[in-house]
C-alpha cells in the first residue's frame, strides 16, 4: 500500500492546526482561502483517513511540579499477544503519560509523570511488578527540557518558532484548572461551551482559565497529532554521545537543529545521551544522508549516536495522573 498523500490546502490546514489545534474552523477557512464548508469536510477526512490522530494540549509539565521521566524497555521474547497485553495495562496506568513503540536497542519507551524520585520508584516497581516477566533490560533516564517545532518538512514552511517544555519555575494552579486541562490534553479542539457545560461553568470563565494558563506557560501548544508513518516518513530518535562540548557549541547545535525542517523535537536529559532529537525521513538512506550532515558540521563534538525508529505512538497524555 502506497503512502497517503496531501495536496497543498491539505497541508496547509494541517499548519494551521498545529500552530493552534484550538482555533475554529472558520479562522482556518479565512487563512486557507477556502469556503468554511469546505475546511469543514477536509479536516473531517483527514481525520477519517487517519491522518489526523488526534488533538492535544501540550502541557509544561514541570510549571506543575512533575519530573519527566523516561523507561526504555527491551522485551524478552514475547508474541504478539503479550505485546498487545503490555500495552493494555501502561495504558491504563495514571502516572504513564506517554508511550511510543519502537525498532532497534529499545522495544518501548514510557514516559512516567512524577513529583518526586519517591513518587518514580514506586511507578517504576509498578510497572516492573506487573510486566517485568516480558522484560529483558531497562534503562531510566530523566529529561529536563523538551524543544517542540514544526513539521516543516511536511506542510512546506519555513516556521522556526519554538515552544520549550521543562522550564523550571513553577506556578499557581488549582483543581479547576487541572480539570480543565484534563479535557484539554485528551482534546484540544474541544469547545469552550462543551467543557464549560462539563465543568459547570461559564464560557467565560473557561475562556479566562485557558488564557491565563497560557500566559503562565502551563500550556505551551495546541497540536494536532498527525501520523505521518501513513504519509510515508519514518520516525526516527537519535541519541548523541558529546565532547570537547561548551555552551557555545550546545547552543549551536541546538540551532542547527532547530533549523532542520525535518526536525521535529530536540531533547535534554540525563542518562542515556548527552543530547536527543527525533527527526522525520523518508528511509535509512535519508537518514544516513542526514547524519552524515551532521557529524561533518559538528565532528568536533559528535562521539558518536544510537538510533530508534518509533512506529507507534498510541498514547500522548501530557496531564499526570489522569
Amino acid at each position: 500500500m502506497g503512502a497517503a498523500e496531501l495536496d497543498s490546502k491539505d497541508k496547509q490546514i494541517l499548519y494551521q492546526l498545529d500552530v493552534t489545534a484550538r482555533q475554529p474552523v472558520s479562522a482556518i477557512a479565512k487563512k486557507v482561502r477556502l469556503a468554511r464548508e469546505v475546511v469543514s469536510y477536509r479536516v473531517k477526512n483527514l481525520e477519517k483517513r487517519g491522518v489526523i490522530q488526534g488533538y492535544y494540549a501540550a502541557i509544561d509539565i514541570a510549571k506543575l511540579g512533575y519530573m519527566y521521566c523516561r523507561v526504555l524497555i527491551k522485551y524478552e521474547n514475547i508474541g504478539l499477544e503479550q505485546e498487545k497485553e503490555v500495552l493494555q495495562v501502561a495504558k491504563s496506568l495514571p502516572y504513564v503519560g506517554w508511550i511510543s513503540c519502537n525498532d532497534g536497542r529499545w522495544d518501548l519507551t514510557l514516559v512516567v509523570w512524577a513529583k518526586s524520585l519517591a513518587d518514580f520508584e514506586m511507578a517504576y516497581d509498578d510497572v516492573r511488578f506487573r510486566l517485568g516477566r516480558y522484560f529483558q533490560e531497562t534503562y531510566v533516564s530523566i529529561a529536563f527540557k523538551i524543544y517542540h517545532f514544526r513539521h516543516n518538512y511536511l506542510f512546506g514552511t519555513k516556521d522556526f518558532s519554538q515552544a520549550i517544555l521543562g522550564e523550571p519555575k513553577r506556578v499557581k494552579y488549582d483543581e479547576v484548572d487541572l480539570r480543565i486541562l484534563k479535557l484539554l490534553a485528551r482534546n484540544a479542539r474541544m469547545s469552550t461551551v462543551d467543557i464549560a457545560n462539563s465543568l459547570e461553568l461559564t464560557p467565560n470563565a473557561v475562556k479566562g482559565r485557558i488564557r491565563k494558563m497560557q500566559k503562565q506557560g502551563i500550556i505551551i501548544a495546541f497540536r494536532v497529532k498527525i501520523n505521518t508513518g501513513l504519509l510515508g516518513y519514518e520516525h526516527y530518535k537519535i541519541f548523541l554521545a558529546l565532547h570537547n562540548m561548551s555552551e557555545r557549541k550546545q547552543k549551536e547545535l541546538v540551532a542547527y537543529l532547530r533549523y532542520n525542517p525535518n526536525v521535529v523535537y530536540v531533547t535534554k536529559a540525563f542518562g542515556i545521551a548527552d543530547l536527543e532529537f527525533e527527526v522525520m525521513l523518508y528511509g535509512q538512506r535519508e537518514l544516513h544522508e542526514f547524519m552524515r550532515a551532521l557529524r561533518q558540521n559538528f565532528s568536533s563534538v559528535i562521539k558518536g549516536f544510537d538510533c530508534l525508529i518509533i512506529y507507534d505512538e498510541p498514547l500522548i497524555n501530557y496531564l499526570p495522573g489522569e
